[in-house]
């Protein structure tokens, strides 16, 4: 079986003709080279199509970039927002804002502002603002609003007090200088002199002290003018 196949494949060389296994192995090397390059085919066609899709991303953020509108900026407004001091801060130093303070802690120096002061903490040290309001606090120093004063039940205040108008519910030891009411609460208890256009006290309120209802001289001659007819 060897010779003939010998033989078979010595015909076929010298008719110049590739023998059986020669076409087989050319074949083989063929359908090889089709693949490969069925697989570069393929890669290639993936790489194009991920190139195209990445065009098509690119053109659709520049024609987006495009028709973006810009607004106007608007500038930040701050709010008028109150400065706090917490329960558990100490502040030693004098405190100067134009802004609301709030103080629950305790604060050894004075404290100024334009804006409204609302103690519940501490205060040794004098007071200055437009309104304030006390309550449940000891202040030792001078209080002056530009407006007005409110000290509640459980407030102790040692330091003279000036302002347009007091309403009082605690204890006060210092003078009242006052341009237009004075107000005692039941619960009041002053050790000082007042000065005020009007005082009203009621019932169960303590003052020891002078008081002293503030008439310019104009307006006690009208006064008295009109008792004596004249």
């Amino acid at each position: 079986m060897a010779t003939k196949n010998n033989f078979s494949k010595a015909v076929m060389d010298l008719m110049g003709l590739p023998s059986t296994e020669d076409s087989a192995g050319i074949d083989k090397q063929e359908d090889t080279q089709d693949a490969y390059f069925d697989n570069g085919s393929i890669e290639r066609d993936n790489e194009i199509k991920k190139e195209s899709e990445f065009e098509i991303e690119r053109k659709k953020f520049l024609y987006n970039a495009k028709n973006v509108t810009t607004s106007p900026v608007v500038p930040v407004q701050e709010e008028n927002s109150a400065t706090v001091i917490s329960r558990t801060m100490v502040i030693v130093g004098e405190i100067t804002s134009s802004n609301n303070i709030d103080v629950y802690g305790d604060v050894k120096g004075s404290i100024k502002t334009s804006g409204d002061i609302k103690i519940t903490g501490k205060i040794i040290g004098n007071l200055a603002g437009s309104n304030l309001t006390l309550n449940g606090c000891t202040v030792q120093g001078n209080i002056s609003a530009q407006g007005n004063v409110v000290i509640g039940q459980n407030a102790v205040i040692v330091g003279d007090i000036m302002a347009e108008n007091i309403k009082i519910n605690g204890k006060v030891k210092g003078n009242l200088k006052i341009n237009k009411m004075s107000e005692f609460m039941e619960n009041a208890l002053l050790a000082g002199d007042v000065q005020s256009q009007t005082i009203s006290m009621n019932q169960g309120a303590k003052l020891h002290g002078n008081v002293s209802i503030a008439l310019d001289s104009t307006q006690s001659e009208k006064e008295f003018d009109s008792i004596l007819g004249v």
